[in-house]
């Protein structure tokens, strides 16, 4: 074996391998971290007229050259946001507030943050908003009329099924400005219930307190404008199609007693 020849190669193919080594560490060195995006939050669910708000915050070694807020609906780009769906900012830190209204009852609306730093890395987060219908809402948008109403009058009566056919007609209307009217329908003035009451007192207002759990109704006696009658439904639940609800009736001054009547409402096109 010629040892004088083997030598030369061995230094040669070590050579090589350092600078193999020194450009790759080289080259390791030089590479920087893609930008992240932080949110507050990854998602919201609440009632139309809420309010949802995201914190984002970009870390970009490289520096950030902008972050792209980009909203959708469903996977649809809006474009009424911002420019066309989009809009840019340049600063690391960003807040975005978004009301809750009807275009999310469909589909959820997203905001996807996308943050480029200035070697063009790309880093992205999405936010996620779901809309459930708030009773103010249901009540404004649809006409409601009495499906049911279950109680009793005597404590010793079972519960069961009280609602007459003249009060299966009327239909309430209720405003956005918080006035409300009541149409008696076709069927008015008799058969029990309320009926032999009706038109004695003309609708005022309504109103629902802070968590939409009661909603208050009231109304004037035509004949004397200080004795106005409240009723006070508690809402157990609410969705497109009917609100359920209770109400504390007191019949003791028909000798019958004070219970919690329930009532389910139905809605019908305005």
């Amino acid at each position: 074996m010629n040892f004088k020849s083997i030598f030369p190669l061995m230094f040669v193919g070590v050579l090589a391998t350092s600078v193999l080594t020194v450009q790759s560490c080289k080259k390791d060195d030089d590479t920087k971290a893609a930008p992240t995006v932080a949110l507050t939050t990854s998602a919201y669910s609440g009632k139309i007229g809420e309010t949802a708000t995201v914190g984002v915050a970009v870390v970009a070694p490289e520096g950030l050259k902008s972050l792209v807020i980009t909203k959708y609906l469903g996977t649809t780009v809006d474009a009424t946001y911002g420019t066309n769906g989009s809009k840019t900012v340049t600063t690391s830190t960003y807040e975005e507030n978004y009301v809750l209204n009807e275009e999310g009852l469909d589909t959820p609306v997203r905001f996807k943050f996308e943050a480029t730093d200035n070697k063009d890395q790309v880093s992205s987060a999405d936010f996620i908003v779901t809309t459930e219908p708030s009773v103010a809402y249901l009540l404004v948008k649809y006409d409601w009329q009495w499906k049911s109403k279950v109680g009793k009058v005597y404590d010793t009566d079972p519960e069961s099924e009280q609602i007459v056919d003249c009060e299966k007609d009327n239909v309430y209307t209720f405003n956005a400005d918080g006035t409300y009217s009541l149409d008696y329908g076709a069927i008015t003035g008799m058969g029990g219930g309320t009926c032999d009451f009706d038109g004695f007192r003309a609708p005022t207002t309504w109103s629902l307190n802070a968590d939409e759990s009661e909603l208050t109704i009231m109304a004037v006696n035509v004949f004397d404008p200080n004795d106005v009658q409240t009723e006070v439904y508690t809402i157990t639940s609410a969705d497109a199609t009917s609100i359920k609800s209770t109400q504390t009736v007191d019949l003791t001054a028909f000798g019958g007693i004070i219970y919690d009547w329930k009532f389910e409402w139905s809605a019908k096109p305005k």
